[in-house]
């Protein structure tokens, strides 16, 4: 059992984490038993440091937001308590798009409703790894943001893949998938979501190529934050001001 002592950056606080390993097991293992956010993951960890290192918490005061998919712990439970401008959507294919279900909106994020620049900030935590034209996802978040807006994301980077490649696609309205089909979990779908790409080193000139967004990527193997094991990627775009 591999024990340290981190500073978490979603709730400020110091607190003892635990995991199996000090790598493979840590991307969703490492985990504090008194977390009072309901308990975090490290790729929502790696996501505050970057956002804190961009806003001051006091700014989410008069910051839009727009978390999509959200869990109910980690980030997104800090968003909840603090961010009074945010907007939490979900997918919900067979209601209307615009509508409210339950506490989220329900958006295709591929065809957004809401208005151009509407947003300072754009969240989404391994969700590109589900979309069928994730660069049309990144495009319409590019057009919600208000200039100089910033867009975070997680999704699984493959150490050593160079290209990236989809391998899920809605062809004649049949799915086809290449390969054994995989599964994540969803927090608005039991039944999980379907893989259909998977990404590899080239992803940021893909998406600067296919968006116009100004792309960085950070990247961790940090004991004092809680932020380790493979895939702690974040991906920071930003419309140009």
């Amino acid at each position: 059992m591999f024990k340290t002592e981190a500073l978490c950056p979603i709730c400020d606080q110091r607190s003892e984490f635990l995991a199996p390993d000090t790598y493979e097991s840590c991307r969703d293992g490492l985990y504090s038993p008194s977390c009072p956010m309901k308990g975090c993951v490290t790729r929502e960890r790696a996501v505050a440091s970057v956002l804190f290192s961009l806003y001051d918490r006091q700014q989410f005061n008069n910051l839009r937001v727009h978390d999509v998919a959200p869990a109910d712990r980690g980030m997104s439970y800090w968003l909840f308590l603090n961010a009074y401008g945010m907007t939490a959507t979900g997918y919900f294919p067979t209601h209307k798009f615009g509508t409210t279900i339950g506490e989220l909106q329900n958006e295709d994020l591929e065809h957004q409703t809401f208005e151009d620049q509407e947003f300072d900030v754009v969240i989404h935590l391994d969700v590109m790894e589900h979309l069928f034209d994730p660069f049309q996802a990144l495009r319409e978040i590019y057009r919600t943001l208000k200039p100089g807006g910033v867009c975070l994301f997680t999704t699984p980077t493959y150490d050593g893949r160079m290209k990236s490649e989809q391998v899920a696609f809605i062809e004649g309205g049949k799915l086809r998938v290449v390969g054994e089909p995989e599964y994540h979990g969803n927090p608005q779908d039991p039944t999980g979501s379907l893989v259909t790409w998977r990404y590899g080193y080239d992803l940021p000139n893909l998406i600067f190529e296919r968006t116009g967004f100004n792309v960085e990527v950070r990247r961790w193997q940090s004991p004092s934050l809680a932020i380790m094991g493979p895939m702690t990627e974040v991906y920071i775009l930003k419309r140009p001001s």
